[in-house]
């Protein structure tokens, strides 16, 4: 190996995480146990997918379908698309090697951010594998879904801030932090650019000292360029400043389905709500035609003319321009009943709240052995309780009238409260003290990352939440086991001193 090549390798090497690489190799053999004895990378997902722009449009063309994308912030299709066009292997194998990727990535940097949070290398390496081995999160590896890569962006954007209190750090060091919490954004929409802002506040004012003018308009100015100008992208092409343009009709359906019958339909009668709230949310465009305007698309990219999937005759095409009055009228009408019926509002996002901890069955019916036994263990380990999710008494159930068995999680409830509850201790220090240490800085952001999550999932959706835990599973698990751990073994060596002492 000549000297340069052997300077680049040392270099890198240099930076690697020896215990989270182990980790990452135990996860990745796993993994490969997993799909060997019958769980297969499942790309139906690319079919029908709502985020997605229609594959064959966006595996074919994905600059110019994700130009013109609307319902969704671009990262996700941009990402699959180019993959799509560029690889010359078939979409599965594409995708499997990408999301196995992201999966390595996750109990990776899992592992880094225990060992910034104060766990040995060792107890952080078996914590993120604990966190990263858990079904549902694993079973994230095996369909083109965004959880894995978000879960891999959240805790990147962690790591790279905890980077931030070692001696002197440097300029690109806070870029980066800004970049990745762009990316963030850029990827999911539920985390808002409010998100951003506050993150970024945060961090800018624990730094305070130690960053410069320069430092700070560098900063901004890769989500001010990046954000704002996808948003005035939206703004130019269709009248619609954000990031995703169906937001009016996720809240219909996170509203509406809960309404008693006849109370909607009074509404109704009394023009307090338009027919699309009658129609019910994310119908195909052919059941809103005859309530709206008549509409012709203003541009003529298939992305945005054709109304229904080639790939899924079923599947509506949700970034067909003429959705667009549909998604805002369902927003009005999602509006009204949110300010006639608060109660209404409040059932269902009660009702959210409890989905937050509902177990997917999913793991549990895999081929898979190896990912059936996790599930049975993983299943002890939560401390799984058998309840029941209804939707009784609503007037428009979008999941049929159910009286659903469901396994609730109960240790996951506690895991999230006391990832909650370190933040908000964190957070109160600050303001006492008028200074924060690092590692309670990381307490605070992955509080209030945990929260938004949780939060904004419940207000603005309903049955996904279980899904919206994916991503912060492994952040939530390391930092509240590895809390109790650290607790535990101060109580211990307290004990052993005085019983010494004696």
């Amino acid at each position: 190996m000549s000297e340069r090549p052997a300077r680049f390798v040392a270099r890198v090497s240099s930076h690697v995480d020896r215990p989270s690489a182990v980790a990452a190799g135990v996860w990745t053999i796993v993994y490969v146990l997993v799909a060997l004895t019958g769980q297969r990378f499942d790309t139906a997902y690319l079919g029908f997918g709502w985020q997605l722009i229609p594959w064959d449009i966006l595996s074919t063309d994905p600059l110019r379908s994700v130009w013109y994308l609307h319902v969704q912030p671009p990262g996700w299709n941009l990402l699959l698309g180019v993959l799509a066009k560029l690889s010359p292997f078939t979409d599965a194998i594409t995708l499997q090697v990408l999301m196995a990727a992201f999966g390595v990535a996750v109990v990776y940097l899992a592992s880094r951010l225990g060992r910034r949070l104060g766990l040995s290398a060792r107890a952080a390496a078996v914590l993120a594998l604990a966190a990263t081995l858990h079904p549902e999160v694993l079973k994230g590896a095996f369909e083109p879904n965004y959880e894995l890569a978000v879960a891999a962006l959240m805790l990147a954007w962690l790591v790279a801030v905890a980077r931030l209190a070692d001696e002197r750090p440097r300029r690109r060091a806070f870029i980066v932090v800004s970049v990745l919490l762009t990316a963030l954004v850029m990827t999911r929409s539920l985390y808002h650019p409010l998100f951003l802002v506050v993150v970024l506040g945060a961090v800018g004012l624990a730094h305070r000292s130690r960053i410069d003018r320069r430092t700070v308009a560098a900063v901004v100015a890769v989500p001010l360029v990046v954000v704002g100008g996808w948003m005035m992208k939206n703004e130019a092409l269709f009248g619609t400043p954000t990031l995703s343009s169906w937001f009016g009709m996720n809240l219909q359906r996170a509203v509406i389905p809960v309404l008693p019958l006849d109370d909607l339909e009074k509404m109704h009668e009394r023009g307090e709500v338009s027919d699309i709230a009658m129609i019910g949310p994310f119908g195909n465009y052919g059941l809103y035609e005859p309530v709206v305007k008549p509409c012709v698309p203003e541009h003529s990219h298939r992305s945005l003319v054709e109304p229904m999937r080639t790939t899924d005759p079923y599947s509506p095409n949700f970034n067909y321009e003429c959705f667009l009055p549909v998604f805002d009228q369902a927003g009005s009408d999602a509006w009204a009943v949110i300010k006639k019926y608060p109660g209404t509002w409040w059932k269902g996002r009660m009702w959210s709240l409890r989905t937050t901890v509902a177990v997917s069955v999913m793991p549990s019916e895999s081929k898979s052995i190896v990912m059936r036994s996790l599930d049975d263990v993983y299943s002890v380990a939560r401390l799984d309780y058998r309840g029941v999710l209804s939707t009784e008494g609503w007037g428009t159930p979008i999941y049929g009238r159910l009286e659903a068995p469901t396994d609730f999680g109960l240790s996951l409830v506690a895991i999230y409260g006391l990832t909650i509850g370190l933040g908000v201790q964190a957070a109160i220090g600050w303001l006492r003290r008028r200074r924060i240490e690092a590692r309670d800085l990381l307490h605070l952001l992955i509080g209030f990352s945990v929260a938004f999550t949780v939060v904004v999932g419940a207000v603005a959706e309903l049955g996904e939440q279980a899904r919206f835990r994916t991503v912060t599973d492994p952040v939530a698990t390391v930092v509240a086991i590895g809390w109790i751990w650290q607790w535990a073994r101060r109580r211990w060596v307290q004990r052993q001193a005085a019983a010494v002492g004696r």
